[in-house]
């Protein structure tokens, strides 16, 4: 006959909160999980362990970064769990009362949404209605990691003063005591800042949570940038709008003459693709693609008339185009202040914009820069192609000269992108290094890739032809590596050291 015993109560407690927890946890069992939040003040470790989200008891602070993964080792079921860390391994400094050895993690008691033990939780003092900042660290399942602000002071929200956004230790907020106001704008997102209000107290009280206004400095001129610059786009979206819609401009006898004078010429002055093959057509191309006007102002002011290639520029062109189109959709300026051809020329406006924007942002990218070892050129070149205008995408690296670079060599690299016609894109990368040219192509489409390998032979007589020494040519299937791209976005339009 089987004799059953009665658990102590404790220990059937015990047994039932290990079981909920882990029901398959056993004994010397390894265990995978990652760091949500390392509260180091308070020697407590919130890790995501298959899925649940656990508070474990430190010794002593470890140093361990959020984020990390841990590799956990199951040492004790009872009364309470404890683990030995594993992985990472930790210097012998890190738990001098251990000598070296991993440290055990106990299982903390589940804190509550409020607990004080928690120094300087701000959500302990909030009254009904009071907020308070926080910004977002991770987000669970059934739970959201905070960083909160620290305590606002009497008689105040922390809102009303910007010292209150000091942060305090991090803490966990059950999923369902937060309500998001906006579901346009949701505000329970990793690294989001957003205001926390009392809406509901009682033991699981209840928040509203919203994004927090862009109040800073740098996110106020951020703001300001997107709202006030023009959207960036590429001239050719320009230039096929104006090719499209010229009949209609010319014909519309309300639109001003000098505005039809200016849509032709920059039509007119598109190159035809031939003359990018002739040293002296691409040469004409890249003064006047807009990149080096400025430059060219300024050596107009040191002579008595400007050169003909300042008139010639794409980008004084483009701004002499802007200003026209402004003042015809001026209504104080027409004796008709809508006509047929008014949407074009607001279409023509906010496209012709956002070329000039890209154009300016190029010439950024292009600016010499004390660190860097190499100069930059970033060019977008319109030329005609079937009649039709399309566009040659050109960044040109110059090596300075430094130990790798000896005195007198040349070194230059040209990365070109281009969509010939009933094929598709192609990346060129020409490299000029001791005097030999190297050439690598990159396509998307294997049968472009595979119309390249057969003519490289070609393009090798080409190059011996015209007095140049080839070097390695090859042609690969997909897009060149971006990971040093030049024209990688600047972090800022703005520079705070003058």
């Amino acid at each position: 006959m089987e004799i059953k015993l009665p658990l102590d109560a404790h220990l059937q407690a015990a047994l039932n909160k290990v079981s909920a927890a882990f029901p398959e946890l056993k004994l010397n069992q390894v265990l995978e999980a990652k760091i949500v939040v390392n509260q180091a003040q308070a020697n407590l470790l919130t890790v995501n362990l298959a899925g649940k989200a656990l508070t474990l008891q430190t010794p002593l602070p470890l140093p361990i970064a959020a984020g990390q993964s841990l590799q956990l080792q199951v040492v004790k079921l009872l009364p309470t769990p404890e683990f030995k860390l594993i992985a990472p391994a930790l210097p012998a400094n890190a738990n001098p009362t251990t000598g070296g050895e991993a440290p055990l993690l106990k299982l903390a008691p589940t804190p509550t949404p409020l607990q004080a033990a928690v120094a300087g939780n701000p959500l302990t003092n909030l009254q009904l209605g009071q907020s308070v900042s926080a910004q977002v660290v991770s987000v669970g399942k059934q739970n959201v990691t905070l960083q909160l602000a620290t305590a606002p002071p009497a008689g105040h929200t922390a809102t009303d003063n910007a010292a209150s956004r000091s942060l305090a230790q991090p803490i966990m907020l059950d999923s369902r005591q937060l309500i998001e106001t906006d579901p346009a704008k949701p505000a329970l997102m990793p690294g989001n800042r957003i205001e926390l209000q009392l809406v509901k107290v009682g033991s699981q009280p209840l928040f509203s949570a919203k994004l927090a206004p862009a109040d800073s400095g740098a996110e106020l001129v951020a703001a300001a940038f997107k709202q006030a610059l023009p959207q960036q786009s590429s001239p050719q979206v320009l230039l096929d709008r104006l090719d499209r819609g010229i009949g209609e401009l010319v014909a519309d006898k309300t639109v001003g003459e000098t505005l039809k004078h200016l849509a032709l010429q920059i039509l007119r002055a598109i190159p035809d693709k031939s003359a990018l093959f002739q040293p002296a057509g691409l040469k004409t191309a890249v003064a006047g693609s807009g990149l080096f006007l400025e430059a060219k102002l300024a050596q107009a002011g040191r002579q008595s008339s400007a050169p003909q290639t300042l008139m010639d520029d794409f980008k004084l062109r483009l701004g002499k185009f802007i200003a026209e189109l402004a003042l015809e959709l001026k209504p104080a300026a027409a004796e008709h202040p809508t006509t047929s051809s008014t949407p074009l020329l607001t279409e023509l406006l906010r496209q012709a914009e956002g070329s000039l924007a890209k154009l300016t942002l190029d010439q950024l990218h292009s600016l010499p820069k004390d660190d860097a070892p190499r100069q930059v050129w970033v060019l977008e070149l319109p030329f005609l192609q079937n009649g039709k205008p399309d566009l040659l995408e050109l960044v040109v690296e110059h090596e300075r000269g430094g130990s790798g670079n000896p005195a007198g060599q040349n070194n230059w690299v040209v990365s070109i992108t281009i969509t010939p016609p009933e094929l598709a894109t192609i990346h060129c990368k020409l490299s000029c290094y001791d005097g030999s040219v190297n050439t690598r192509f990159w396509s998307e489409s294997a049968e472009t890739v595979e119309k390249i390998n057969a003519r490289l032979d070609y393009l090798r007589r080409q190059f011996e032809e015209k007095g140049l020494k080839p070097g390695f040519m090859d042609a690969q299937h997909g897009k060149p590596a971006q990971e040093h791209s030049p024209i990688a976005s600047p972090q800022s339009l703005l520079s705070e050291k003058v």
